[in-house]
């Protein structure tokens, strides 16, 4: 057998100070002055950890500083000569023990400034000193783990800043919230065009809804939000395409389904999105973008009388009107006789249209005035209609 393949890897678990320093002596790198000076430096690096964590007189304290020392140390030296043994001997050579220990520290302060999670506005996170102990005590490659885990979320945190800024959100007015969010309204106001673009209210969020549904994604969105990607830093248009790909496949077919209310499709999509605060004014015209049709087949109208002539209208099958001509009266009980009330077509229109604070409350007024209404219009033995048509003039705006 040929001697290379009798040979055994030997696994050394060192920590990566005591390979460099070995290496150092047997390369020549680290001369016997140099190695001095370490053994001088140890003991106040020990001191100064086993003081900041607790207290240099106790003896636990002291051991367990030399092992938060030695692998501070070993961090710094890798992560800086990126595991060649070489550079990591010449930085002991060229710069003191101390500087290293102190480099590891330093860069699990930055570990630590970096944000847990993509929130904004939210800071659940350990104190520094709590960080440090338990950090200062794990491998480069947990320490490699939880820095690329952090540097995605402060990606996604300045990707959610930066487009923010750029529609005329200000982070004094940014508090608790989802990074993703934020984007992600960024993106549906980019692609839907809006003009001048700028992150919604439920008011906007309304409209720009309504209006992809009634045209479909227009192309002037898509080239206004490519423009937009191509001005991003390459980790931010990284992010921005990922929240792209989502409202496509997640939001776009949902508002787009013509099937679905639309009060609906808002109500799904709308946990996904941050809107801007908005005031009763935004509100009012978020009720009307919702109400296309609530204010077309209402007139305006809010009193139960106008209401309830709309609903039975839409009931019998008849265009809807929040009046009733006392033929078209007629005609509608003569088509209800026939092809009975369908009051699914009420609720329907209710929860498609109406706005949202007055839905309960006109449900409620319907499933409570049916029963009445479909016992008397669909009696037969008022041939004449005569009973059909009072309690109509009684109930609802029969002129």
């Amino acid at each position: 057998m040929p001697p290379s393949s009798r040979q055994v890897a030997v696994f050394d678990d060192r920590p990566f100070f005591a390979k460099a320093l070995a290496h150092g002596v047997r390369a020549g790198i680290l001369d016997r002055e140099r190695l001095q000076r370490i053994l001088d430096d140890g003991p106040k690096g020990i001191v100064q950890i086993a003081e900041y964590f607790g207290t240099q007189y106790l003896r636990p304290n002291i051991e367990q500083a030399l092992v938060r020392m030695v692998n501070l140390v070993s961090l710094h030296l890798e992560e800086t000569s990126g595991g060649d043994l070489d550079a990591a001997a010449r930085s002991l050579r060229e710069n003191t023990f101390l500087s290293h220990s102190r480099g590891g520290s330093e860069m699990l302060k930055r570990l630590w400034a970096m944000p847990e999670d993509s929130s904004i506005g939210i800071d659940g996170r350990q104190s520094q000193k709590e960080f440090l102990a338990l950090w200062s005590l794990r491998s480069l490659a947990e320490y490699r783990r939880m820095l690329e885990h952090r540097q995605v979320q402060q990606a996604v945190v300045s990707t959610a800043l930066e487009l923010a800024g750029r529609l005329g959100l200000k982070r004094s007015e940014i508090s608790t919230v989802a990074s993703e969010s934020l984007i992600r309204s960024a993106v549906l106001v980019y692609l839907s065009g809006s003009k001048p673009p700028a992150i919604p209210t439920r008011a906007g969020l309304a409209a720009i809804v309504a209006g992809l549904r009634g045209k479909g994604v227009p192309g002037a969105g898509r080239r206004q939000l490519d423009e937009v990607m191509k001005t991003l830093p390459p980790a931010c248009a990284t992010i921005a395409k990922n929240n792209l790909r989502k409202v496509e496949a997640e939001d776009i077919p949902k508002i787009l389904d013509g099937s679905r209310p639309l009060n609906e499709v808002i109500q799904r999509i709308e946990p996904f999105y941050f809107l801007r605060e908005f005031d009763i004014d935004d509100a009012s015209v978020a009720d009307a973008t919702l109400s296309n049709n609530w204010k077309k087949l209402t007139g305006g109208k809010t009193d139960d009388h106008s209401l309830l002539t709309v609903f039975v209208c839409l009931a019998a099958g008849v265009p809807a009107r929040s009046s009733l001509s006392r033929s078209a009266a007629r005609t509608l009980v003569r088509k209800a006789r026939a092809e009975g009330l369908a009051s699914p077509l009420v609720t329907a229109f209710i929860r498609d249209s109406a706005p949202h604070e007055m839905q309960d409350d006109l449900e409620a007024l319907w499933n409570e005035f049916f029963p009445e209404i479909e016992a008397t219009l669909l009696d037969d033995e008022d041939t004449s209609l005569n009973e059909a048509l009072d309690f109509l003039r009684e109930n609802c705006i029969v002129v």
